[in-house]
């Protein structure tokens, strides 16, 4: 791969109100694809941070991508649906800034791990956000339905399970396919106990069943949270299956 120049642009503010509202840029110098990508951080909505995915998006502006990293409020600060307003915003601002780097504003893919892989998924699901609608969906052990264990739910929703169970169903990417969504790649190891593997693959089923375009890329051996770098033999099998699935769909 050829080396190319890359234009960071970091902590630029896409919307008032909170520090995490922030957002990094990964331009290209000379831009080889239109399509843009966005990824979205994990870490059960209550930690992590948008540099977690600087090597991945660096590795994707050097083959012509541009790339942006989006930060959010966590539950520290904020409870569901807070942070998936946030990404929206953070998409809008994107897309406000595609003349300033060269790129399409209507070929975006968002990119999440875990929570933030609940976090894109669910911006190819929600309705009421058409403008910001992503062309394509790309899940890295994503939190696919809020009907599973795991003390941080409750935080992220605001309430118990226990008598509000039809929020947290409605909460969940599962129960919102409506077959017009756009096309999805998951990449979920088999050995994740978080997000487990029959969930994850469930998720898949029904893209398929209600037809819609999913593939999924099963890691063997490979635990949760594995996706933040380019180093590792699961993080370069998943990037090099992120190129094939964008040149798939996204090839001039």
């Amino acid at each position: 791969m050829d080396h190319m120049l890359i234009n960071e642009q970091l902590d630029e503010i896409y919307a008032e109100g909170h520090d995490k509202k922030k957002i990094d840029f990964y331009a290209p110098e000379s831009p080889r694809e239109e399509v843009a990508l966005l990824f979205i951080h994990g870490g059960g909505w209550e930690k992590g941070s948008k540099e977690q995915w600087c090597d991945v998006a660096k590795h994707f502006a050097q083959l012509g991508y541009f790339c942006a990293s989006a930060g959010y409020r966590l539950t520290d600060s904020a409870v569901y649906p807070a942070q998936l307003e946030d990404v929206h915003s953070a998409m809008q601002y994107m897309k406000k800034q595609s003349s300033r780097f060269g790129f399409n504003p209507e070929r975006i893919v968002v990119i999440g791990s875990s929570a933030g892989g609940y976090l894109a998924a669910m911006m190819a699901l929600d309705a009421a956000y058409k403008e910001s609608l992503p062309q394509a969906v790309i899940l890295y052990c994503p939190v696919t339905t809020l009907e599973m264990e795991g003390e941080f739910l409750p935080r992220f929703m605001g309430c118990p399970r226990e008598g509000n169970e039809e929020l947290y169903r409605e909460a969940s990417p599962y129960h919102r396919i409506t077959g017009t969504e756009p096309p999805f790649l998951i990449i979920q190891g088999d050995a994740d106990v978080l997000t487990p593997y029959e969930q994850v693959a469930a998720f898949h089923e029904a893209l398929l069943e209600n037809g819609v375009h999913s593939e999924i890329e099963v890691l063997e051996g490979v635990s949760h949270g594995f996706g933040y770098g380019i180093a590792t033999p699961a993080q370069q099998k998943s990037v090099q299956r992120m190129e094939a699935f964008l040149q798939t769909h996204f090839s001039a």
